[in-house]
């Protein structure tokens, strides 16, 4: 393909994701949920939860992608941040996923707290405020902090918390591991907002210290948390951009002769979310030339419609539009244009 023509379609792509994502649709605009962002939608169109893991990437995302005085933006920075400080009021911690339609009874995901989901909510609010969309929500930032704090056992972050008799399945966001690092790389960044707590501040520099030299060869397992611990170095880290790099590699040569990207080594499941984390890694780690990375651009771009929606799979006979997708995609097809441009690209911590 055209080099030309690749930077021009992936910068339209990123116009077309941007104006969806700015256009209300993914926003939850009444009802005790108002203002919080919303994780997916269904095969008919529907939202039925809002995450606040996604509502902070989503101000992030603001903050990095919109300009401030662009048309609702700092309308919708503030709903969010407002959802954020009520869902956190007298001594609250929001669900994980606060269903809109209260059914939340049967979802595992709610039966405890998780420290990523929290960090990245602590990120987003204090990535708003930096750009000046929204006042400094103090109320929020502390008590984000204090519950962050209660993650810190015997100088370790733990991945969740849950109340005693409580038992969650043994997956990768309940075990915790490498992928915390990008979320106490993000903690590590709200010093500048407020103190933190020295257990949590000693434990977030910790967790990404004890990996400095298993970078490059660390274990793939899952790609998508194996990226979330690349997102992480390249902040916490900075130095490790090179092993950040060859890890990132070793994820793009699972790709198929498509630029599809698999969900495991053992699984062939092609998921969008882990199309973008490659290519923004690669960009944010300076390795992003050559046809292998041309062809997941090029992937990456087709999977957007017309209208700027980007599911999560293709694979499935109803294709899901998703929130994050759609974000990680923005930046990643944006920046791709504006490396091929020769254009400076953002620091590492305004990754989403």
């Amino acid at each position: 393909m055209n080099a030309d023509t690749l930077t021009d379609r992936c910068a339209a792509t990123a116009a077309r994701l941007r104006d969806w994502l700015l256009a209300g649709t993914v926003q939850c605009a009444a009802g005790a949920q108002a203002g919080g962002i919303y994780g997916a939608f269904d095969t008919d169109g529907r939202a039925r939860y809002v995450y606040p893991e996604i509502t902070g990437y989503y101000l992030h995302w603001l903050a990095e992608a919109a300009a401030a005085d662009a048309a609702g933006v700092r309308t919708a920075a503030a709903a969010a941040a407002a959802w954020a400080e009520r869902a956190l009021a007298d001594g609250a911690v929001p669900a994980t996923r606060a269903y809109v339609d209260g059914a939340d009874a049967d979802d595992w995901r709610n039966q405890a707290v998780f420290f990523f989901d929290l960090a990245m909510l602590l990120r987003g609010l204090c990535a708003a405020h930096e750009a000046g969309l929204i006042a400094r929500p103090a109320t929020a930032l502390e008590r984000l902090v204090a519950e962050l704090a209660r993650f810190v056992d015997a100088g370790a972050i733990r991945a969740a918390r849950t109340d005693a008799g409580v038992s969650l399945p043994p997956r990768w966001s309940t075990l915790g591991g490498p992928f915390e690092v990008k979320a106490s790389s993000r903690v590590s960044l709200a010093a500048r907002h407020l103190p933190l707590p020295p257990a949590l501040d000693a434990a977030c520099r910790a967790l990404a210290a004890g990996y400095r030299g298993d970078v490059a060869d660390l274990q793939l397992d899952m790609l998508h948390p194996t990226l979330y611990f690349a997102e992480g170095m390249l902040v916490a880290e900075p130095d490790c951009r090179a092993a950040v790099a060859a890890l990132a590699r070793r994820c793009l040569a699972l790709a198929d002769a498509d630029g599809n990207l698999p969900e495991a080594e053992d699984s062939p499941v092609p998921r969008s979310d882990i199309l973008a984390q490659t290519l923004r890694v690669l960009l944010l780690a300076g390795d992003a030339d050559g046809a292998a990375v041309e062809r997941l651009a090029a992937n990456l771009a087709d999977r957007v419609d017309a209208a700027g929606r980007l599911p999560f799979r293709l694979d499935v006979a109803q294709p899901q539009p998703n929130v994050w997708c759609a974000m990680f995609a923005e930046q990643a097809l944006r920046w791709y244009a504006q490396a091929r441009r020769g254009e400076a690209l953002p620091a590492a911590e305004w990754l989403v």
